[in-house]
């Protein structure tokens, strides 16, 4: 499966934020094309029958009169995030069959009625009566935002395993129970990265009530109990901890869950707020897609240009992967990841078009990895092998450019420009020879800034030929005399050159009889040059 994500890298224009699901990166708030936003309203109705599902499963096997459910979710755009469960009084006399087809219909009509427009908190409340459930709601719309709500509805295939109890659940249910006769009360912490189930710990246990004969383990129809909800939390993003509270009564068809809610979340470390929520959009459309089918997500990826999946790496990098960038030194590549995703992900391209090909491709494979399945997927091996990998580019950040890839930024800086300024793209397409792409800071230079992106937009510029000539000229004094030129110099340097030629920059129309205005400018910028840098002739 990972062969899919095999793309040859080569270093492609800038990204865009633009939304669409052709070509757009990410679906950001703006506003949605039409195909999106069909999309999307179809995914938030697959929401509501999801978690209707998921609701009348939980009622299912209660049959206690008085039993009180209270099931707490974040509404954003559609999109429906577990983030509490509270159930109480399940030990009352059994009632009546239920008919859960009322149920379903009571809850899908609360649900579909807030759509996509709304943004706040729902409270689901249930309560079980003789012969019915009701049906209580309340939508609270200034409640605190949960860090692990999703803002996109996903359209999730069918769970033929909904009912079956995971292996490492089994596992860790198979070592508790309550005394027969007796009862105990159980708290345990469920480790969620995104989607995945990390781990479970036991948090507390102990006996409530004592009873004749020895312990037993839980029963199927709890286990079926925890199985199902943990699977509903699971829906949420981010690191983070449920701890689920059970009551195990073996005198009372052996328990329920009491309450399930997040106790603990990890936020991304060492970005700005801004930045961590830009990135975070990024990974959770990832996932949206990569939940709506493992064959069409992996799909999806392969068929990006290096652009955007250069936008998916940073963001997992820089959201999931703070143990990764933990490699001697490591200052280069955490500083250059947790700028701005442009700026972070234009670094990136750069620096991974100067990797070999079979690298490039295992830091997609194993990235890839830690992007949908999470960082602690990864085995003993394949971690050492991304450290190594994460080392490599630390320090190739700092080494010189070659010719060859001088030659290859060169190229990619000119098909960059033209993403960037489409109006200027037919002419440098019609005289590639009359309108040379400029880095205003040199390549030869780019060790010098290593956590920045030499062929950033900013950072270049067309003009035409016989400018082009008389910028290198000044460039070539600059570079005799200051042969080891420090970060600093260049700097100064780059600063002199653009004031006395900016008004050329990103101009294709330049009439020669402006000769003698380039003349003087190419004049006083030596003067200056000159006198900052007195070596220079």
């Amino acid at each position: 499966m990972w062969l899919l994500l095999a793309i040859a890298l080569s270093v492609a224009g800038c990204a865009t934020t633009s939304a669409g699901s052709g070509g757009g990166v990410w679906l950001g708030r703006g506003a949605l094309s039409p195909e999106d936003e069909t999309a999307m309203r179809r995914a938030s109705e697959a929401e509501v029958s999801r978690v209707v599902e998921q609701v009348g499963a939980a009622v299912a096997d209660i049959g206690s009169v008085g039993a009180h459910l209270t099931l707490t979710f974040w509404l954003e755009r559609g999109a429906l995030t577990w983030t509490s469960y509270e159930s109480r009084e399940r030990t009352g006399l059994r009632g009546r069959p239920v008919s859960l087809a009322d149920t379903k219909a009571a809850l899908r009509d609360v649900l579909a009625g807030y759509g996509m427009e709304r943004t706040g908190q729902v409270v689901l409340s249930l309560h079980r009566d003789e012969a019915e459930w009701r049906v209580d709601y309340a939508f609270h719309r200034h409640a605190e935002r949960p860090p692990e709500a999703r803002t996109l509805p996903v359209h999730w295939g069918d769970d033929a395993e909904r009912d079956a109890v995971p292996e490492e659940l089994a596992r860790f249910l198979a070592g508790v129970g309550a005394p027969r006769s007796g009862e105990a009360w159980l708290e345990a912490d469920a480790a969620l990265e995104d989607g995945r189930l990390a781990q479970w710990e036991l948090h507390r246990f102990h006996v409530t009530r004592s009873g004749a004969g020895s312990s037993s383990g839980v029963p199927p129809r709890l286990a079926h109990e925890v199985g199902r909800l943990a699977r509903a939390f699971q829906e949420g993003l981010g690191e983070r901890t449920v701890r689920f509270g059970i009551r195990l009564a073996q005198g009372d068809g052996g328990g329920w869950v009491e309450s399930a809610r997040v106790v603990d979340f990890t936020p991304p470390q060492g970005l700005e707020p801004e930045v961590a929520a830009e990135y975070r959009a990024m990974h959770e459309d990832i996932l949206r897609r990569w939940r709506q089918g493992v064959s069409d997500g992996f799909t999806w990826l392969a068929q990006r240009g290096v652009q955007e999946l250069a936008l998916w790496y940073v963001g997992a990098i820089a959201i999931k992967g703070a143990g990764i960038l933990a490699v001697r030194g490591g200052g280069v590549v955490r500083k250059a990841l947790q700028q701005g995703k442009e700026a972070a992900s234009g670094w990136l391209r750069t620096m991974l078009s100067r990797v070999p090909q079979s690298e490039g491709r295992a830091f997609e494979r194993l990235w890839a990895k830690v992007q949908l399945e999470g960082e602690r997927a990864l085995t003993t091996s394949e971690r050492s092998e991304l450290r190594a990998l994460m080392a490599r580019i630390e320090k190739l950040a700092s080494t010189p450019l070659d010719l060859g890839e001088k030659h290859g930024l060169r190229k990619a800086a000119r098909a960059a420009y033209k993403k960037v300024h489409p109006d200027l793209a037919a002419t440098m397409d019609a005289f590639p020879e009359r309108y040379p792409v400029h880095h205003r800071r040199p390549l030869e230079y780019a060790h010098l800034f290593p956590a920045e992106d030499i062929n950033a937009s900013s950072r270049l510029a067309v003009v035409q030929d016989f400018i082009h000539e008389r910028v290198s000229r000044l460039w070539t004094k600059f570079r005799t005399a200051h042969r080891t030129a420090t970060r600093d110099e260049v700097e100064a340097a780059t600063r002199v050159i653009d004031s006395h030629f900016e008004s050329w920059y990103h101009r294709v129309d330049v009439p020669r009889g402006e000769q003698v205005l380039i003349e003087r400018a190419e004049q006083a910028a030596l003067e200056a040059l000159r006198a900052r840098f007195p070596m220079v002739n």
